[in-house]
Order: structure tokens, then sequence, then C-alpha cells
């Protein structure tokens, strides 16, 4: 597939990967048709289609502009009670996937996770009443993450129960019907998947990666070309 036309006229295909809630979609479906492959999917109206899978023996037919994977984290977490023996390590078939289906991609795990130079992100980047960190591989270059800003955190997800659903899709950005346990526990905060999605941008798109503006000083004497002045705009109507 080629990549990405300056213009965006090429219609954006995005796989997202382990996502059986899929929560993440929402943030998903406002870059491209975003197309979802996983073993158990829940109901979810955000995505073109939803094909159920087993993604450790099965691999999509088709290819994507990006593949957002989310391969199971057991293995990896801090809870007393997990022996991570008894889970498998899914990050190499996520890889394995990545390269072969998409042009880019993003990996999400926990920061122990085996990754490859990833970038951590956090709620306090974001102003948000949550740590919740997660590391992300890209087949991109990601910027540094703002700084963390002071911020009590308000509630840990294994203390999810201690705060309305309402309060817990607030946190995370979203606004569809999911289990609470899964939102607190499972889903990414949208402001994360904002992050790594203009990144993506930037590394695909000629113009978004252009040095940010200065938009504190006067305003320019002249446009670009591509621009039209408003009185051209008013002499149409």
């Amino acid at each position: 597939m080629s990549e990405l036309s300056v213009e965006g006229n090429q219609q954006t295909v995005i796989f997202h990967l382990y996502a059986d809630y899929g929560v993440e979609g929402e943030a998903l479906a406002a870059y491209g048709d975003v197309h979802r492959f996983t073993i158990d999917p829940k109901p979810n109206p955000v995505y073109e289609t939803t094909t159920a899978m087993d993604l450790m023996t099965e691999t999509p037919e088709r290819r994507a502009h990006l593949a957002v994977l989310h391969p199971k984290c057991s293995k990896w977490t801090d809870m007393p009670n997990v022996d991570p023996d008894d889970h498998e390590n899914q990050i190499p078939r996520a890889r394995e996937l990545a390269n072969s289906i998409a042009d880019n991609y993003i990996i999400e795990n926990k920061p122990r996770a085996p990754l490859r130079d990833p970038v951590v992100l956090n709620g306090k980047q974001f102003g948000l009443p949550i740590k919740y960190e997660r590391a992300f591989e890209t087949s991109f270059s990601v910027r540094a993450p703002p700084r963390e800003r002071t911020l009590k955190t308000e509630c840990g997800p294994y203390y999810y129960s201690d705060r309305t659903t309402e309060w817990w899709k607030s946190v995370k950005g979203v606004r569809g019907d999911y289990p609470k346990q899964h939102l607190a526990k499972n889903a990414l905060p949208l402001a994360y998947v904002d992050v790594l999605l203009r990144a993506w941008l930037r590394s695909v798109n000629e113009r978004d990666g252009k040095k940010a503006q200065d938009n504190n000083g006067p305003s320019p004497r002249s446009v670009e070309p591509d621009q039209a002045k408003i009185t051209e705009v008013s002499n149409r109507v």
C-alpha cells in the first residue's frame, strides 16, 4: 500500500488488533477507516468492519497504513497474584503481524514489557487524575511527551469501584458504553492515542511534519499560494 498523500486525498486505513472492546477505536476513527481484528470482539459501532480471529495463529489478508496492536500485558503485570510464567509473551507475534500488514505500527503494553525503544506516557502528562503508565513501541519517531503536571492521583485502576462509570469515561475521554472495570484497567486515555497518531501524521505527511508555527507574533504579510484570502472568498459569494 502506498504512503499517505500530502493532502490526505487517499483514504487512510487503520487496523486495530487485539482489541476486544476497542475503546481506542473512538479516537482512531477520527484519522481514517478503522478495521478491527481480535479473538473475542464485543459490539462497537465505530469500526468499518470487525473480524473475529486468533491473531496468534491467523493474519489479516489485507494491508493498512497503520496498525495499532494491544498484545496481552498479563505477563508483565505488577499484580502480586499473577504468575508471569502462566502467560505467553505475545509481543514478538504482534511485531511480526505489524511488519507484515502495515506501513507503520504502534504496539502498546506495560512499561516493563520488552518493547523496542518505547515512549512511555502517563495521565499526569495530560492533566488527568490518574497515573496509568503505558509504553508504546512505534515504527516512527514520537516527540518527547510533555512534562508531568502537579496533580493528585484520585483513583488507581485496581480501585475502579471507588468511582462511577461516568467518572472513568470522562477521564479516558470516551463516549461509548463499556464495562467500568475494562475502562479503568485496560482502556487507553484517548489523549494518548491522539499524541501518537499526530506523531504518525508528522512522519508520513510533509505538511504535518513542518516546524510549528509561531502564532504569538504578528500576522504574516502574505499567505501560502493555496490559502485564499478572506477578500477573495468574499468576492466569490
